[in-house]
């Protein structure tokens, strides 16, 4: 006989994982305990040196949402035991791992139907594999007695439940039923309803075209029809989003099927545990009012059973967007919620329930690329969980960068990057994102020894990180932006080597105080050297012109002396002439609004990417196109590629819009495999905003695989600035190495 400590390491805790191991070690004939301790779980384990094996081989093999990152056993001396059992949890934080919500699951939504479960109708039913987590959690070990639900005790049904070892609720902490949890309440103008009657009034309202406000997993949302243009139009000016497209739920995979072209992984995405938001392409139109002029659609399931209840009571798509004030996080307690409604008329009702949101988590956002799965905003049912672990020790602090707001802690070897959506100029949201930053250095048990940030002198994400570096004493560092890109995706892969990174973004600080983004980076460990990028072009406008297509593409047009019968040209060459308001920009962003706006595709983004959008729908409606030359030249010992060559070339070649458009991105993708080949390394990194364009990467990917190249991309964070914290940590953990 002998006895194992054994140490399980990653998704642990939250997901029902202590009974699992009391199921397992029945099954093994195995004696002992196991406890959750800060964010691991510590098993004592007796039996023969087979069953032990056997036992911790299922351990290991546990599916989702249990996730075992790694498992330690050790031999220790220890009096026999007579059974298995679940003691007490406790100890200090340790390579925590705090668990993310999870979309409601399918035998969740089965006992809602069921008339004979107690959990019948109860739109907040969840289990050991769904439900709120890190919204709800105040500190680990996770009991329901460190949690918001720590006020509403279980009745006898739940308790049964939550104390048996063969249910799926068994130390599920977040259950509750009709008669012990949260309830829903719904506050209209003609009156306030409870229970059975607000989720009918909020269907019926919805049903009528109404907008509505409701408190979801994470934080507020704003619900309306999304096939109904006047109401959709009344949502836009409630929200000033004039252009950005809104995503629209489906009541279930079968409505979203008929909505949009869907593969087998993408199905596979969509009704996933992290419950995101995925863009699809699109089988059938949806009003111009929900989204225009994009490539894809965006679509979700319900996370909730109030929201599947909802959708299936309406029974037509529906928009589900973030309830904020203008540049402000999403709302997420309940007395901002209700001033909000008090003071907008066009909400009909607000539907709440009685239990605290402790931290907003909004909807992430995910797309599949070639067979790869890409993530474009990381946080519902990811937060706050690790991308990387095994990595260099150290704590440090990285505070990302202001166009996608967010951080990224470190700690035992694991990298926690958090993205904050809001707009970072904004008052509110610069003390949300610190107060966000601090809760999670307590939520983890984390000190940053050092701060890293972007170069940008005027970022605010800089200031704010040398001011906490300031007051707490501690160093601080600043990584070039593309550098950090670069460095996101060798965090992801544990890449030290030699390897050649394209950068692709619509703005970065650069080394020379002009603006970068189209970028041939070196990387090395922590080096980087900039061995190519696109040739600079002098341009008007400042930050201005990443919003004005128009202003890149007669830029260009200057620069190139190409004739132009726009009438605000000789305005354009003038202020070039005479450096009024110019700065030097080498940025890929800028070079596609520059080819959309002269095809005609877009003046102006009305929000992040609208053009280079335009231009990818186009592009993907094109069968061939015509051959357009460009080709990199050295100068300096840099290899420059002419974006003004390539846009005379455009302009020149024959063919539809939507010709010229395939035909820019090949002409990228080529030069992409051109510069491989020319610096004859095997290792490609892509990184940067432009490669969310899937016609892009998928492009340049199968070009470099096809010629042997080993590529690299960003898979767990986004590839904008998204996920440039994760890649500025990565740098102060080698650093201090």
């Amino acid at each position: 006989m002998l006895t194992y400590r054994i140490t399980a390491l990653g998704r642990v805790q939250g997901v029902g994982f202590r009974p699992l191991i009391c199921r397992l070690a029945g099954a093994h004939h195995i004696t002992g305990t196991v406890r959750n301790e800060g964010g691991v779980v510590t098993i004592i384990a007796q039996g023969s040196r087979e069953a032990l094996l056997s036992f911790m081989g299922d351990i290991q093999a546990a599916r989702p949402p249990v996730e075992v990152a790694e498992l330690r056993a050790e031999e220790i001396s220890h009096a026999p035991l007579s059974d298995f059992r679940a003691i007490l949890s406790g100890g200090a934080a340790r390579a925590p791992l705090f668990p993310a919500d999870l979309g409601i699951c399918e035998d969740c939504l089965a006992d809602m139907r069921n008339p004979r479960d107690h959990h019948y109708g109860y739109p907040y039913t969840s289990c050991t594999a769904c439900g709120p987590r890190y919204t709800m959690i105040e500190a680990l070990p996770y009991d329901r007695e460190r949690t918001a639900m720590k006020d509403f005790p279980l009745c006898k049904d739940c308790e049964k439940e939550y104390e048996s070892l063969s249910d799926r609720r068994c130390h599920a902490e977040s259950i509750a039923c009709a008669h012990c949890g949260p309830q829903l309440k719904g506050w209209t103008r003609k009156g306030r309803f409870e229970k059975e009657a607000a989720m009918a009034e909020a269907i019926r309202l919805a049903k009528e075209g109404a907008i509505l406000l409701v408190k979801a997993m994470g934080g507020y949302q704003l619900v309306c029809r999304g096939d109904k243009k006047e109401t959709v139009l009344s949502l836009r000016r409630m929200k000033h989003r004039s252009g950005k497209p809104f995503a629209l739920m489906m009541k279930d995979i079968d409505m979203a099927k008929a909505w949009a072209e869907l593969s087998k992984e993408e199905i596979g995405m969509l009704t996933s545990p992290v419950r995101p938001i995925l863009l699809a392409a699109p089988k059938r139109k949806v009003l111009p009012a929900v989204a225009s002029r994009v490539p894809r659609l965006g679509l979700c399931l319900p996370s909730t059973g109030f929201y599947s209840q909802l959708a299936e009571g309406v029974d037509a798509p529906l928009i589900v967007t973030s309830a904020n004030r203008s540049g402000e996080p999403m709302i997420f307690r309940d007395e901002e919620a209700l001033a909000y409604y008090e003071a907008e008329e066009d909400i009909a009702g607000l539907f709440f329930y009685d239990r605290e949101i402790l931290r907003p988590a909004d909807d992430s956002v995910m797309q599949l690329q070639g067979r790869e799965v890409q993530i474009l905003r990381r946080t519902r049912g990811f937060l706050p969980e690790p991308v990387v672990r095994d990595a260099p020790s150290g704590m440090v602090l990285a505070t990302g960068a202001d166009m996608a707001p967010g951080f990224a802690l470190t700690g035992g070897g694991s990298l926690y990057p958090a993205e904050v959506p809001c707009d970072i100029r904004n008052e509110r949201s610069q003390a949300f994102f610190l107060e966000t930053e601090q809760d999670w250095e307590e939520m983890l048990g984390l000190s940053p020894q050092a701060v890293i940030s972007d170069r940008h002198p005027a970022y605010l994400s800089r200031m704010m990180g040398e001011t906490i570096a300031r007051e707490r004493g501690i160093p601080f560092y600043t990584v070039q932006h593309h550098h950090a890109h670069a460095l996101s995706v060798m965090a992801e892969h544990h890449l030290q080597e030699k390897s050649l990174a394209f950068v692709f973004d619509g703005t970065g600080y650069g080394e020379d105080g002009s603006i970068w983004g189209g970028e041939i980076l070196l990387c090395e460990g922590t080096s980087m050297q900039r061995v190519g990028h696109l040739a600079p072009v002098s341009m008007i406008g400042g930050d201005a012109s990443m919003k004005q297509a128009w202003k890149s593409a007669l830029s260009y047009l200057a620069a190139a002396d190409l004739p132009s019968k726009d009438p605000r040209a000789p305005l354009v060459r003038a202020a070039l002439a005479h450096h009024v308001n110019t700065i030097e920009n080498s940025s890929m962003g800028r070079l596609f609004d520059a080819a959309a706006s002269l095809l005609g595709l877009g003046e102006e983004n009305h929000f992040k990417g609208e053009c280079p959008m335009a231009l990818e729908e186009a592009a993907m409606a094109a069968a061939h196109a015509p051959k357009i030359f460009w080709e990199g030249k050295e100068q300096d010992g840099r290899l420059l590629w002419d974006g003004r060559t390539l846009l005379a070339s455009l302009l020149a070649s024959h063919g539809t819009i939507e010709e010229k458009a395939l035909a820019f991105h090949e002409a990228i993708a080529e030069m992409i495999l051109s510069s491989a080949e020319h610096f004859g390394l095997s290792r490609i990194l892509l990184s940067g905003g432009c490669f969310s364009n899937q016609l892009l990467l998928t492009r340049a990917r199968e070009a470099l695989q096809e010629r042997g190249f080993s590529v690299y991309t960003n898979e767990k964070v986004p590839p904008g600035d998204g996920g440039i914290a994760l890649g500025q940590a990565w740098y102060g953990l080698l650093g201090d190495d």
